[in-house]
């Protein structure tokens, strides 16, 4: 168990996404002068915070730490400031009678204030065979585009096929046409226009013809 004898109140954080970074800023922020907090934060990748947004220039750098929020130094230094940073460690049960989080790592944090910013998962079409196949990807996750350039690196002259015309398919498709690999890329969307949540018809027919 993560013990503390500080008498300041126990923040933990699940999840180490954007919206979670955020949060972690904002709080030491305002938290400044009178240090109620000690931060733990729990994030289940094996990475520092990433840049989601710019996922697709990974392909051209292929560097994580440039995808870094906040390099390495700043965890560093916040870490003088109470804040415990906790990295590939997968949150597994809550217990909200005891106020404790339970790790895949066998790790149990007790806190006074529990804070979720898990962030989204990728939707699969679980009921379509074929989902989990090999060569069948989603773009959520720097891993996810680890394991695409390295499955795309023998398929030159292959077709590649994106299913889903939101931002992320959108930046799907221009990073497998990047790797320069795919003779064409298809792109599927069930609506009649993509980025059909942010464009009326007009619109995403003008992206389309882009």
């Amino acid at each position: 168990m993560l013990e503390t004898n500080s008498p300041r109140k126990r923040l933990v954080i699940v999840g180490l996404g954007m919206v979670g970074m955020s949060f972690i800023e904002k709080i030491i922020k305002y938290d400044t002068k009178e240090r109620d907090y000690d931060i733990t934060v729990l994030g289940e990748e094996p990475y520092l915070a990433y840049n989601r947004v710019g996922l697709t220039s990974f392909f051209s750098h292929r560097e994580i730490p440039n995808l870094y929020l906040n390099p390495q130094e700043w965890y560093d230094t916040t870490a003088k400031n109470g804040l415990a940073c906790h990295i590939n460690t997968k949150v597994v049960d809550i217990d909200t009678a005891s106020k404790a989080v339970h790790c895949e790592t066998g790790q149990t944090v007790p806190y006074d204030v529990l804070v979720l910013a898990t962030g989204s998962s990728a939707v699969l079409p679980r009921r379509t065979p074929g989902h989990d196949a090999r060569g069948v990807f989603v773009y959520r996750t720097v891993d996810d585009l680890m394991r695409l350039i390295a499955f795309s690196k023998d398929k030159r002259a292959t077709d590649g096929l994106v299913v889903g015309g939101g931002l992320l398919g959108l930046e799907a498709a221009k990073a497998m046409m990047d790797l320069d690999v795919y003779e064409k890329v298809h792109l599927v969307e069930r609506n009649r226009w993509v980025l059909s949540r942010q464009l009326d018809a007009d619109a995403g027919d003008m992206v389309v013809r882009q």
